[in-house]
């Protein structure tokens, strides 16, 4: 998915909030709070590092429109 625009989309079933995600995140463009979980698409830059360091494997990626 390099070099493509995408969102990043949370399996709710899987995600506890343990913030990894947000943490790794470059441009913070993920809240993660005590009973939810906030994907900010104007600060994302697509580098993909918050799905990958998902523990649980909670995060996947769509493309964003136009870019499939």
């Amino acid at each position: 998915m390099a070099g493509k625009k995408f969102r990043v989309v949370v399996n709710d079933d899987k995600c506890y909030l343990c913030g990894g995600c947000a943490g790794v995140c470059p441009t913070l463009a993920i809240e993660v709070g005590a009973s939810k979980w906030r994907f900010i698409q104007e600060k994302c830059i697509f580098c993909n590092i918050c799905v990958t360091a998902c523990p649980v494997g909670a995060l996947t990626t769509v493309p964003l429109e136009g870019e499939e």
